[in-house]
């Protein structure tokens, strides 16, 4: 299936940015490039963001390892919240569109991506995981472990597709600004997007770091 059509999805609020083509065809520098799959919320101010930011809203890679690159440290999780839970009316509101009931138990968890070296808290995360679509042993290490998931991707040898990539800017409440170490109503920016195993969907994952983070 093509990803860039598996990736899009109409919405208010919501506008593709493509890059600008010469009259040859020729695909010319556009510093407003986002590929097809994201939607950017027009809540962005897309002109502030960082060339790391924007990279940290579009990859479809493990988040973890690109972190790593960035912050130039190991990156480790604090879990704050885990529960596996039969009552859909407990996921997540941004996540609850995706997840039917008919689907079974998930697990929804929060989580801290923070550096092993500096304890600097880097991105907030929320996960609503069908875990019934897990292989176990894969799903036994995620419940017990504090091994960030794309690392447990990587050791499992477990393929994944990530589709539905959206992006936004938001206020931070007071949960998550004590998280992030943040003022209370910072900016914070968001991303969400599903991740695909075997052919299922198995996960949905939200993502928040400050929009003061890797502004250079």
């Amino acid at each position: 299936m093509d990803a860039d059509k598996e990736g899009r999805k109409e919405g208010s609020g919501y506008s593709h940015y493509r890059s600008s083509l010469e009259c040859g065809g020729q695909e010319i520098a556009n510093a407003d490039y986002y590929p097809d799959k994201l939607l950017i919320n027009k809540n962005i101010n897309k002109n502030k963001l960082s060339h790391l930011q924007k990279i940290l809203l579009m990859t479809d890679g493990t988040v973890t390892e690109l972190l790593e690159h960035l912050s130039r440290e190991p990156i480790v999780i604090e879990k704050l919240y885990q529960a596996i839970i039969n009552n859909h009316d407990e996921v997540p509101a941004s996540h609850a569109p995706g997840v039917f009931q008919s689907e079974g138990p998930v697990l929804i968890r929060k989580i801290i991506l923070k550096g092993k070296h500096t304890d600097k808290n880097y991105i907030y995360a929320e996960s609503t995981i069908l875990i019934d679509r897990l292989p176990e042993c894969f799903r036994n290490e995620l419940i017990d472990s504090k091994t960030p998931i794309g690392k447990l991707w990587s050791k499992h040898k477990l393929e994944t597709y990530k589709t539905d990539f959206s992006a936004e800017s938001e206020n931070s409440n007071v949960e998550i600004s004590g998280y992030l170490s943040v003022p209370v109503d910072s900016e914070l920016l968001s991303r969400t997007y599903s991740v695909y195993s075997c052919g299922e969907k198995s996960m949905i994952i939200t993502e928040k770091f400050s929009s003061s983070l890797f502004v250079s």
